[in-house]
């Protein structure tokens, strides 16, 4: 069987988390790692022993290169998702998939267009108790459910907001309890529960200074089937 190679682009802290579980991957090598920092690019090569790029265009025409990894801001997932579609690499993007529906339905079409597969990094769903759920509520063991909720009562410090200029910001960040904390809870949601019809909701920024993201939000949720849900995050 082939050995696929990926490369990586965007080499802040979650490459190293991409560039661990593609080498412990059967039949799969990391094989390069982009960024627009010179010194990150050399210092991922070194690391990882693959090869550093600077330049998008030829870290797309590696000969190895059959699958990317997006690993940059979230606000800048769209232009490496399309030039790696356009090269006719797989595509795999951190979440959220993008900020806006927009820039995500830009995404999925030009995976579609180009015959490439394209996957969002949301890997609650391979947890051993939520496939349990899943096939439970297939199955239907809990007969007709007309509520589910989805509670995330984490909390990031002003510290993790203050170790990027990008976070935190509508531009870059697209959100921040909903968009970067809770999003694995409401992607679970989703996949238990099926598509939301109606939402309404209050967010704030009530803990956190210096960023223009929602740090607390709670919404009422109507789903397509008929049932009622709420977020909390």
């Amino acid at each position: 069987m082939k050995t696929l190679g990926f490369g990586v682009i965007g080499l802040g802290v979650i490459s190293d988390v991409h560039a661990k579980a593609i080498n412990d991957l059967p039949g799969c090598k990391l094989v390069a790692g982009l960024d627009a920092v010179e010194a990150r690019a050399k210092q991922f090569g070194e690391t990882y022993g693959c090869r550093g790029y600077t330049d998008l265009d030829a870290f797309l025409a590696d000969e190895e290169l059959d699958i990317v990894t997006i690993a940059t801001p979230s606000g800048l997932h769209l232009s490496g998702a399309l030039a790696a579609a356009k090269a006719k690499k797989h595509v795999i993007v951190e979440k959220p998939l993008e900020i806006t529906k927009e820039r995500c339905n830009q995404i999925i079409e030009a995976c579609e267009a180009n015959g490439v597969k394209l996957a969002g990094v949301f890997p609650s769903r391979y947890h051993e108790a939520p496939r349990l759920i899943k096939r439970a509520i297939e199955e239907g063991r809990f007969g007709k459910i007309v509520m589910a909720d989805a509670q995330v009562k984490w909390f990031r410090t002003q510290a993790y907001y203050d170790s990027g200029a990008w976070r935190g910001t509508w531009k870059l960040d697209g959100g921040g309890a909903l968009m970067n904390q809770s999003i694995h809870a409401i992607d679970l949601l989703q996949w238990f529960m099926g598509e939301v019809s109606e939402v309404f909701a209050f967010t704030g920024t009530l803990a956190h200074e210096r960023i223009e993201v929602e740090d607390t939000a709670v919404a009422a949720l109507r789903f397509a089937n008929g049932a009622m849900g709420m977020i909390e995050g």
